[in-house]
């Protein structure tokens, strides 16, 4: 199905930066995106209620031509990651935060994500993790004012984790929620760290290889993305302002 979508779904507006990443490596292919914005956050809900999320989400984006499909939820990614890959009927690729790299390098890391999946990964040797209860949804209630997303008082009053007042001390903050993306300033400005990196270039970059060497990339849709769901108009707005230029085919 080489012309078909490659799919990705979010439970919100944060898999809109895994989009992007996406449309920036492989510009001419078409891309549909599915946020359940209705049932976020997915960070704070038991791994059953994620499982019937990630299926209820899954069968409607079936009912298009898909040829793959990108989860741009961390939470997802680390807790139904392999549930995920049996049930779908196409190649499916998860997001997960380049912890290893950051080990492997000697850099002093921090991982901000959610509750969920600091679970995944709390005990992650050379990395401290924070898990933000209230950060994602702040973000979606605040998606067209991020201004008013305060980052700081979500540390340090609804975190789970020692490490939120390590001003300038680390090298790298990994942001193992999507959503973050869209207040890295604001985290920056927080930790002053040298860096601050994601999984979805990484995720981005799989997807490409994945079609490339099965020759199966398009060239004639000119960054062409279908919004769908009961929040598309929002999250198509969403996607325009954040940098992109995107239209239903």
């Amino acid at each position: 199905m080489a012309n078909g979508y490659i799919a990705v779904f979010d439970s919100g507006i944060g898999g809109i930066s895994m989009l992007n990443e996406l449309i920036r490596l492989m510009p001419n292919e078409r891309f549909i995106y599915f946020g359940d914005n209705e049932n976020a956050p997915y960070g704070n809900k038991s791994k059953r209620e994620l499982f019937e999320l990630a299926i209820s989400g899954i069968e409607r984006l079936n009912s298009f031509p898909i040829k793959a499909l990108v989860l741009g939820c961390n939470t997802l990614s680390a807790n139904l990651i392999g549930e995920i890959r049996s049930y779908s009927k196409v190649p499916t690729f998860g997001v997960f935060p380049p912890i290893e790299r950051c080990v492997v390098n000697g850099e002093k890391t921090l991982v901000l994500c959610t509750v969920q999946t600091r679970e995944k990964i709390k005990n992650h040797y050379g990395v401290d993790v924070v898990g933000l209860k209230n950060l994602a949804s702040e973000i979606e209630r605040c998606a067209f004012c991020l201004n008013d997303v305060d980052f700081s008082k979500n540390l340090s009053l609804y975190s789970v984790g020692k490490f939120c007042k390590k001003k300038e001390y680390y090298d790298t903050i990994i942001l193992g929620c999507t959503h973050y993306e869209f207040i890295k300033n604001k985290i920056s400005d927080h930790f002053r760290p040298r860096k601050i990196i994601s999984g979805n270039f990484f995720t981005a970059m799989r997807v490409k290889k994945y079609f490339e060497n099965h020759k199966s990339l398009e060239n004639n849709y000119q960054n062409s993305v279908l919004f769908i769901g009961k929040n598309a108009e929002a999250n198509k707005k969403f996607f325009v302002l954040s940098g992109q230029i995107g239209s239903n085919p």
